[in-house]
């Protein structure tokens, strides 16, 4: 009985996808407005400016730091579950941004970027608490984690750049430009 429900709810979801996605129009997102794309771009910046710092001035030394055995497992362990409140901080401020009509998915696609690196500093702390013989293996799918969430937040980034060059206006400085082979999400 419950595979059967399954595979009905499964079906209802497949077909509201196909019919337009389950909001009763199969119209696309309206063309670019250069104003809300620019008011969007400009309160994005403060929450991903915080956002790169903490990966890049303390996530990154602070690996270096652990590997090199300058930081010990308990004191790397309470960085990250600082990164992770700081991180989840973030992603709760973009998630408080209005998103462009134009350019829907590019909330959703941060909000899964921010949610990807507070997991990937989850697996740091982990790694700051395993035991020696297990720590690299920890350390390594951190990072491999670290890793996805940085490709989450440049396809993000790419609904953007994509929407403001459809608008006419230039890249945003303070977003990644990544190359347009990267997929959109």
């Amino acid at each position: 009985m419950g595979a059967v429900a399954v595979m009905v709810a499964g079906g209802l979801v497949a077909l509201l996808v196909v019919v337009g996605g389950g909001n009763g129009s199969a119209s696309p997102p309206p063309k670019p407005d250069p104003v809300a794309l620019t008011a969007y771009t400009t309160a994005l910046r403060p929450p991903t400016s915080e956002g790169g710092r903490i990966v890049q001035q303390e996530m990154k030394p602070s690996l270096s730091e652990f590997g090199s055995g300058t930081v010990d497992g308990p004191s790397f362990a309470a960085r990250a579950r600082g990164w992770q409140l700081a991180l989840t901080r973030v992603r709760d401020d973009i998630d408080k941004i209005t998103v462009p009509a134009s350019i829907p998915s590019a909330g959703p696609l941060f909000h899964d970027a921010m949610t990807a690196y507070v997991h990937a500093a989850q697996l740091f702390e982990q790694a700051g608490t395993a035991p020696a013989a297990q720590r690299q293996s920890a350390i390594d799918a951190a990072v491999a984690a670290a890793r996805a969430a940085d490709q989450a937040f440049d396809r993000a980034a790419l609904v953007v750049q994509r929407a403001l060059r459809a608008a006419g206006l230039p890249p945003d400085s303070a977003l990644p430009n990544p190359t347009p082979s990267a997929s959109p999400g």
